[in-house]
C-alpha cells in the first residue's frame, strides 16, 4: 500500500501506532484496577484508535482522481470520513464514557466501599502520557507544516484541513485525559473514595463530547461549500482587477474542495479596446471599400474575435494558477 506523503497522513498514521499500544495497556490497566477513569481513559483511546483508521481511509478515499461520475475528484470525500469519526468519537468516547462515570457516581455515593488500587494503573498512565505527548508532538508539527501565515486558532477554525486538526484535538484531549485520570485516581487513593475517580471519567467523556462537536463544525461547513475566507478571495480580486485584458469583476466567489484545493467562479468584463485588433479591423475596412463582399469579412472578424476572447480567457485561466496554485476549478463566465 503506497502511503501518502501529507502531513496529516504523518499525524494520523502516528496516532493511530501510539494509540494502539496505549489502548491496549489502558484496557490491562482497567482489568487490574477496576477505575472508572481508566475505563474512560481506554475507551477514548480505543475510540481514538478506530477513528484514526476512518481518518486515514478518509485521506485514501479523498486522493481519487476525476472519473465521469466524480468529474471534479473526491477531494470531499475526506470530509465526509471525518464526520463519520467526529460521529463516532461522540456516541463511543462521549456516551458510553459519561454514562460509565455516572452509573459509577451513583454507586460511589451510595457505598462506603474503600478504594483498593495498586500502583499499576499509575505506571500505565503514566507511561500512556509519554506516548500520548509524542504523538502530540508529531500533530503539533504537522499544523505547524500546513497552517502558513494562520496562527493554530484561526487554522482550527477556518483552516480546509480538518484531519490533522481532529489528529491535534485528539491527542490534546488525549494528554488532559490521562492527566485527569491521573488525578483522579491519586485524589480517589487518598480520600479512599471512588468518588473523584467517577468525577473524572465524567470529565474525560464530556472533553471527548466538546471535541467531537468542534470537529463537526469544521467538516460540515466544508461541506457545505465554504468559501476560502475573505482575505484570499480580497487578494484573488486585486489580481484580476489590475489584469491589463479585465475592466472590472463582476461577481467572484469560492469554494473549498480539497485541502490546498480551491474552485473558483468569476464573471468579469473585459477591455473591448484591449482585445480589438485595430489594424486588423482597418485592413477589413480598407478591403470593403475596395469593393469586397462586406458580409464575409465581417464574418471573418467576428470568428476572429471570438477567437481573441478565447484565447485570452485561457491566458487568463493560466495566469490565475500560476499565481494561485491552490486553484484547480475555474468556472469563467464574461459579461
Amino acid at each position: 500500500m503506497n502511503i501518502p506523503p501529507d502531513s496529516s497522513s504523518r499525524a494520523v498514521l502516528t496516532a493511530l501506532v501510539g494509540n494502539s499500544i496505549v489502548t491496549t495497556a489502558k484496557f490491562v490497566g482497567w482489568t487490574i484496577s477496576f477505575s472508572p477513569s481508566m475505563l474512560a481513559e481506554a475507551v477514548h483511546s480505543l475510540a481514538d484508535s478506530l477513528n484514526q483508521v476512518l481518518l486515514f481511509v478518509g485521506i485514501r478515499h479523498g486522493m481519487g482522481k476525476p472519473t465521469p461520475s466524480y468529474p471534479f475528484g473526491k477531494g470531499r470525500a475526506r470530509y465526509i470520513w471525518n464526520l463519520v469519526s467526529a460521529m463516532g468519537i461522540f456516541f463511543v468516547g462521549f456516551g458510553f464514557t459519561v454514562y460509565h462515570g455516572v452509573l459509577k457516581l451513583f454507586e460511589s455515593t451510595s457505598s462506603s466501599e474503600s478504594v483498593h488500587m495498586g500502583w499499576e494503573p499509575l505506571v500505565i498512565l503514566v507511561l500512556s502520557l509519554v506516548v500520548e505527548s509524542y504523538t502530540l508532538w508529531i500533530a503539533v508539527d504537522s499544523i505547524n507544516k500546513s497552517r502558513g501565515d494562520k496562527d493554530i486558532l484561526e487554522f482550527i477554525s477556518v483552516g480546509d484541513d480538518p484531519t490533522v486538526v481532529a489528529v491535534l484535538l485528539e491527542d490534546l484531549i488525549a494528554v488532559i485525559g490521562v492527566f485527569i485520570a491521573l488525578m483522579g485516581i491519586l485524589i480517589s487513593r487518598q480520600m479512599q473514595s471512588p468518588v473523584p475517580d467517577a468525577i473524572a471519567s465524567i470529565i474525560v467523556g464530556c472533553l471527548l463530547g466538546m471535541m467531537a462537536i468542534i470537529l463537526s463544525i469544521a467538516n460540515g461547513r466544508i461541506l457545505m461549500g465554504v468559501s476560502a475566507g475573505v482575505d484570499e478571495e480580497t487578494e484573488i480580486r486585486e489580481f484580476l482587477e489590475s489584469y491589463p485584458a479585465v475592466e472590472r469583476v463582476v461577481s467572484l466567489k469560492t469554494a473549498v474542495m480539497a485541502p490546498g484545493s480551491l474552485r473558483l467562479a468569476i464573471e468579469v468584463e473585459f477591455h473591448g479596446g484591449i482585445l480589438i485588433n485595430r489594424p486588423q479591423i482597418e485592413r477589413d475596412a480598407e478591403r470593403i471599400r475596395d469593393g469586397e463582399d462586406p458580409a464575409y469579412i465581417l464574418f471573418e472578424t467576428a470568428e476572429r474575435m471570438v477567437r481573441t476572447v478565447g484565447r485570452e480567457i485561457n491566458k487568463l485561466e493560466s495566469d490565475l494558477i500560476k499565481r494561485f496554485p491552490q486553484i484547480h476549478m475555474i468556472d469563467l463566465e464574461v459579461n
